[in-house]
């Protein structure tokens, strides 16, 4: 296993426990590529146990039955991310009444979408924001002289599906977005919405890292100009990206309607 960089505050809570000590019920909180999966496998390991990824969106009663049922004490992992509260309830037992044997990490983006009743059995571990020293440790990031790319890439599983030859490219969409949406007519805008990858199309942009973009520059337009119309779209994005947190959303309507709404607050 691969030592873990950057999370000393979390690795430090994490791994100070014991078989005797270690909460029967976790739930690691982080945004989607900060190494939830990677922590929870070194978690294990360090304890001498072995784990198990359980897909709530493919699973049976009598399925999660034999799980609580196991004879050989292990780890289950299990991510919450696109999970509907009809998904989670199937796991209340787990986490309300586990068995000796069990040990249950969840993952999720944020809170937000988890049911409270999950959240208040489970110890919470946060995962910090990394520096870009740490990011630069990995041996999958990019080797591009341009900062626009550790802007917008947060965490490692960002820098690990970032294709850099684009990242001029984002950015110019983004600066064209922040300069020119509130003059724009309502069709050219929405027609933005062919340079999002909605299906797998990897000849378009990541919409958390278009979104990622977007939020850098209007931002930085705003620094620059003091413009409101820069701040108002930095503010729309921050809000818009949170509705998309653990939830079970269609890409092609949650696109369609940021720019529709994008319009509508430049206009």
């Amino acid at each position: 296993m691969r030592p873990i960089i950057g999370q000393k505050r979390l690795v430090d809570a994490l791994f100070g426990h014991t078989l005797e000590t270690v909460p029967k019920t976790m739930i690691f909180l982080g945004q989607s590529g900060c190494g939830k999966s990677w922590v929870a496998a070194a978690f294990a390991e360090h304890l001498g146990l072995d784990f198990e990824n359980i897909d709530l969106t493919d699973i049976s009663t009598e399925q999660l039955q034999d799980y609580y049922r196991c004879p050989l004490e292990k780890f289950y992992f299990i991510d919450l991310k696109g999970i509907t509260e009809k998904q989670q309830n199937k796991i209340l037992k787990f986490i309300e009444e586990p068995s000796k044997n069990m040990h249950v990490i969840l993952m999720a983006e944020s809170e937000i979408g988890v049911l409270p009743t999950i959240l208040n059995r489970c110890v919470k571990y946060y995962f910090e924001p990394y520096s870009i020293e740490d990011l630069k440790q990995f041996d999958w990031t990019v080797e591009s002289p341009n900062n626009l790319v550790f802007a917008i890439c947060k965490t490692p599983g960002d820098l690990s599906n970032f294709d850099s030859t684009n990242v001029g490219e984002l950015y110019d969409l983004c600066k064209k977005v922040v300069l020119y949406t509130s003059t724009a007519n309502y069709a050219n805008t929405i027609s933005l919405i062919t340079k999002i990858n909605c299906k797998d199309d990897y000849k378009k942009f990541d919409l958390r890292l278009f979104l990622d973009m977007l939020e850098y520059v209007s931002f930085e337009d705003y620094k620059a100009s003091s413009d409101m119309t820069s701040l108002n779209i930095y503010l729309y994005v921050i809000d818009q990206k949170k509705r998309i947190l653990n939830k079970a959303f269609a890409k092609e309507s949650f696109v369609l309607n940021f720019f529709d709404g994008l319009w509508r607050l430049t206009h």
